[in-house]
């Protein structure tokens, strides 16, 4: 199967979404900014998966790095590698734009997700992330 990852289009909301909810039970709209970068993968001409990345500023250091985000892939594509290779191509525009690093967050009950982003290259770090929610 021939996988392609693309940065994404407006014209892709509708098929995104699909994939967001299946995977996330979200939606999403259209936004713009350069500090975001979203890809999509298609197979089979059909968007498959989904993956958001934002460019975040370290001040003391004055360099960027980016936060992954909402990786994620319809129930039919998956095991097939799609999310690898949307991995790679987020890796490769960190580098390209030289960003200090990838970093992400993922709930320890995502299994798939743990062993795809070992997989990948990512270390887990010995942190607890603290939330404070402002509604």
């Amino acid at each position: 199967m021939n996988v392609i990852i693309r940065e994404y289009e407006e014209s892709d909301l509708d098929s995104v979404n699909i994939v967001l909810d299946e995977a996330f039970n979200r939606k999403k709209d259209n936004f713009d900014g350069e500090e975001f970068i979203e890809l999509v993968s298609q197979c089979d001409n059909e968007v498959s998966g989904y993956l958001l990345m934002t460019r975040v500023l370290n001040p003391i250091k004055n360099k960027y790095y980016y936060l992954i985000d909402y990786v994620c892939v319809l129930s039919k594509y998956r095991g097939l590698g799609v999310s690898d290779k949307l991995m790679e191509y987020a890796l490769n525009i960190a580098k390209e734009r030289k960003a200090m690093y990838l970093q992400l967050t993922c709930s320890r009950f995502r299994d798939a997700a743990h062993k795809l982003y070992e997989r990948c290259g990512f270390i887990k770090r010995d942190s607890d992330i603290y939330r404070k929610e402002i509604l």
